[in-house]
């Protein structure tokens, strides 16, 4: 019986010690950036906008902060910034990004978002046309990044 509870213990120890590696190492293994200089070049030259209200994963929730920025880009130039807007509660925190552009701009809005807890950067598989006018999400329905690690 003695050497069943030693069998027991120490297989426990094995597999505490090697989750714990695993998770160290799975942590490690992203990139890490230091805080993005993300600002939009010359504004007064983009007469026309494009709003977005968008929301981050559940997934990532757990790392959130209110340093943490989004940013949208067209061509890999930034043409807006988001402004986190929250419930009382805390419950609702969505994303408020005005996007830029002038009179011949229609491209592929790509956003990506930084995590300042991890220093993760991402960005959305998904791309949205720039449309004059238009508004992608709602406060009661933002839309949902999926995002992945760069």
């Amino acid at each position: 019986m003695k050497l069943l509870k030693t069998i027991i213990i120490g297989v426990c120890i094995l597999i505490f010690v090697g989750c714990s590696k695993d998770t160290e190492s799975y942590i490690q293994s992203y990139t890490q950036y230091p805080i993005p200089e993300w600002t939009i070049t010359s504004p007064e030259l983009l007469p026309n906008s494009f709003t977005a209200i968008v929301a981050i994963p559940d997934s990532i929730n757990a790392h959130l902060s209110r340093e943490d920025m989004v940013a949208a880009f067209i061509d890999n130039e930034c043409h807006g910034i988001g402004s986190l807007v929250e419930s009382e509660a805390g419950v609702n925190r969505v994303y408020f990004i005005t996007i830029r552009a002038s009179d011949i701009e229609n491209g592929e809005i790509k956003f990506r978002y930084y995590n300042s807890e991890l220093s993760y950067l991402y960005q959305a598989k998904l791309t949205v046309l720039f449309t004059i006018d238009g508004t992608y999400g709602t406060y009661d329905a933002p839309i949902v990044l999926n995002l992945e690690q760069l």
